[in-house]
């Protein structure tokens, strides 16, 4: 996040914890304050003009439950470029991809500057999470029909 600010990149940063980070004097200035949920989380991502999907490398993530979510809400998901994100959508069309800090900013800036764009990945994003079905609603589906099968 540090490196985003460094690179220009205006961020909105919400989340509790963020004092802890070493680099909390440089993102300081750009925390809105602590983690929101529900209806304040998406008219969030509904507002921002593109949303970051960060995965954990402690956790070996390839993929978060906001991979799904923002798109979901109607936001641009702009995540790390990982094996899962390119299996669950098509880069530059349903979402943008990255791989380090400076990729990022890189296709950030333009994407932050082209209202249209956004919304044709927003949209086309929003179809394909719900087309690939991983809905809270269809995988407790899929959990219980498989349990009754059994």
């Amino acid at each position: 996040m540090a490196e985003l600010i460094q690179h220009g990149v205006p961020l909105a940063i919400y989340g509790n914890g963020w004092q802890k980070a070493r680099e909390w004097p440089s993102l300081r200035a750009a925390w809105r304050g602590p983690a929101i949920y529900g209806d304040d989380y998406v008219k969030a991502i509904r507002g921002a003009r593109v949303c970051l999907g960060l995965v954990s490398k402690g956790n070996r993530d390839l993929h978060t439950g906001r991979s799904m979510e923002i798109p979901f809400a109607g936001g641009v998901l702009c995540a790390e470029r990982t094996s899962e994100h390119l299996d669950l959508y098509r880069e530059d069309e349903e979402a943008v991809f990255w791989s380090d800090a400076a990729d990022c900013a890189e296709r950030c800036r333009p994407l932050l500057a082209d209202s249209e764009r956004r919304a044709a990945i927003a949209e086309k994003g929003r179809q394909r999470c719900v087309m690939n079905g991983h809905l809270n609603e269809r995988v407790m589906e899929r959990v219980l029909c498989e349990a009754m099968l059994s």
